[in-house]
């Protein structure tokens, strides 16, 4: 099964993924599971960090990537055109390329916000 990391389950499993609900742990630890993350994901937590929103060591974490088999999912044409058909029911735009690439890429999304169940799109909750 391919899941995708939203930017706080990425942010959860950075920190040593003590906040993941059993179920999300148990598919991240899964050698089954393929595990990816956006692209977008990575731009979103740099944003943050550099505005003083967050702290978190982006390039760090990026070192997970690899050690972890966390596969990157770049942002496309198929998911901009895809962004672009999505309703507008949620305002993030680092949200909605998440999204657009599950759809694309027939993900089911890891995350802890809600408003991703607005969507066409299986999500597992992160926390």
């Amino acid at each position: 099964m391919n899941y995708l990391l939203d930017s706080n389950a990425f942010v959860d499993i950075s920190v040593g993924h003590k906040n993941l609900k059993p179920k999300a742990r148990k598919i991240f630890e899964d050698p089954e599971s393929q595990i990816f993350i956006s692209v977008a994901s990575i731009w979103e937590l740099g944003l943050k960090r550099s505005l003083g929103k967050i702290e978190f060591d982006v390039k760090g974490a990026a070192d997970l990537l690899a050690e972890n088999g966390i596969q990157v999912l770049e942002i496309t044409l198929p998911v901009t055109l895809q962004v672009n058909e999505l309703p507008y029911h949620h305002k993030d735009p680092f949200d909605r390329i998440i999204i657009a690439t599950a759809q694309i890429h027939d993900c089911i999304i890891m995350t802890s916000d809600d408003e991703f169940n607005f969507y066409e799109v299986e999500t597992i909750k992160s926390r």
